[in-house]
């Protein structure tokens, strides 16, 4: 069932109300049909009937003698009238539902039970010992079906009543068939509705999923940018209490961001001065090696505050987005660091336009490279795209990372090298920066092994 319905909601709306308003119409044209045929078919047989017994009464009540004058006066292409020693009804054949109840409304007409009467319902086509005096009147009936209907005309009506002396009057006349079900007319009136369906469904379908597709492209919006503007409230009610907790949901991220950022900004500017008081009580110390060391981890400390800092401001710096060439600015990178003697390459695509916050991507960008560059001895950049997508590469020929380690490289101060030592790492935020930056631009960052040693990590930008 998956395979067969459409993906979207207007799709799959469309759908199912096409295929139950298309039942619901076939259905009540099935029971229209048979209420129409059954009601038409009785109204002409009672019409039939009583020119029937009309005719009998006549015949009755005349003498003998005038009796071919009236049956030269009655007959015609429309009621064929003969009359015969013995009846001209074929023995044994079932009269049908409509035939039975034609011949109990006749045989009230002309005498009640007393009178013998015989009814039939017939269709020439299934009859093929059907006499020839029946043939005529079958194809007299088929013309004047063509003249006053458009068609064949449909089963023929033979009745026989017994006169009075003992003779049997025949009757022959036409049937009107109702038009068959899956006439034209049906099909236009399916094709209308099934028109009217659609192009309704589509105006109401667009309305309701519009919000929708308004959620998600405000919730892309908000995952690249806290600061992003609210929704406008409008709609329906659901959709303005769905917008309106929206907002309010991004209100208090945007509040828990600056509360942090704020409150780093206390704690750092708290550490500062008990760490100035450090460094001047530090010039005091005489052991010149004691000195060094402590001088040495109070640089560190206000290191890991200036970093810290900037790992919190980087969610809250407002850089307007630029549209630049992603080949162009890797290149440029690369460029700079093989300048200061660094073995780094580039292998880039020519113009990837793309629209970021360039100097936030670049930081990102130069923290991976020059992470390759310290553990892996080199840094290979290679950017390519698809359609939907940007990938960029940097790839090493360090040892790689342990696999229980991988996961953990990205967290905030985690460093694989433990020392803690500034020769041999920062911090520990690097990475950490790098993915929150890819992160506001709506993308992903992994890390994996290479084979047989080397470490690689992937951008994945959504263009």
């Amino acid at each position: 069932m998956k395979r067969i319905l459409p993906k979207t909601i207007a799709g799959q709306t469309i759908i199912v109300l096409l295929v139950g308003l298309t039942l619901s119409h076939v259905f009540s044209m099935l029971i229209y049909s048979a209420d129409r045929a059954e009601v038409l078919t009785l109204a002409g047989g009672r019409h039939v009937a009583h020119r029937i017994a009309a005719i009998t009464r006549l015949l009755d009540e005349t003498p003998t003698e005038w009796r071919e004058q009236i049956i030269h006066a009655t007959d015609s292409p429309s009621l064929a009238v003969t009359v015969t020693p013995v009846s001209q009804l074929v023995e044994g054949r079932d009269t049908g539902v409509f035939g039975r109840l034609i011949g109990k409304f006749l045989q009230n007409l002309v005498g009640g039970e007393t009178r013998k009467i015989n009814v039939q319902l017939l269709d020439l086509s299934e009859t093929p010992d059907a006499p020839a005096s029946l043939e005529g009147m079958h194809s007299q009936h088929m013309t004047m079906g063509r003249i006053f209907h458009g068609d064949a005309g449909g089963p023929l009506l033979r009745a026989s009543v017994q006169l009075d002396d003992g003779q049997w009057v025949n009757f022959a006349t036409a049937v009107s068939e109702t038009n068959p079900l899956w006439s034209s007319q049906a099909f236009y009136s399916m094709l209308l509705m099934a028109a009217a369906v659609i192009a309704l469904s589509l105006w109401v379908i667009r309305r309701v999923t519009k919000p929708l597709r308004l959620f998600g492209t405000a919730a892309d919006r908000l995952g690249k940018d806290v600061n992003t503007p609210p929704m406008n409230e409008t709609g329906p009610t659901e959709i303005r209490d769905a917008t309106r907790a929206f907002n309010r949901m991004q209100q208090r991220l945007q509040r828990l961001f600056e509360n942090r950022t704020q409150m780093l900004a206390a704690i750092s500017h708290d550490l500062r001065t008990p760490i100035t008081l450090l460094r001047l009580r530090a010039e005091f110390v005489k052991d010149e090696e004691e000195q060094t060391k402590m001088l040495d981890t109070l640089h560190e400390m206000e290191e890991m505050i200036s970093s810290t800092l900037s790992f919190a401001r980087e969610d809250t710096v407002k850089e307007e987005a630029q549209t630049v060439d992603l080949g162009a600015l890797i290149s440029s990178i690369s460029d700079d660091m093989v300048d200061i003697g660094k073995p780094v390459s580039s292998e880039v695509e020519d113009n990837v336009e793309y629209s970021c916050r360039p100097i936030a991507l670049r930081r990102a960008l130069t923290n991976l490279i020059e992470n390759a560059v310290k553990y892996g001895g080199v840094a290979r950049t290679i950017l390519w795209t698809t359609p939907d997508m940007i990938y960029i590469a940097i790839e090493d020929d360090g040892p790689g990372i342990n696999e229980n380690e991988i996961e953990k490289i990205f967290l905030p101060f985690y460093r694989i090298e433990h020392s803690r030592s500034r020769e041999t790492g920062g911090v520990g935020l690097g990475l950490s920066v790098a993915q929150s930056i890819v992160n506001g631009h709506g993308g992903e960052i992994s890390v994996r092994n290479r084979e047989p040693f080397g470490l690689s990590i992937s951008v994945s930008l959504p263009r």
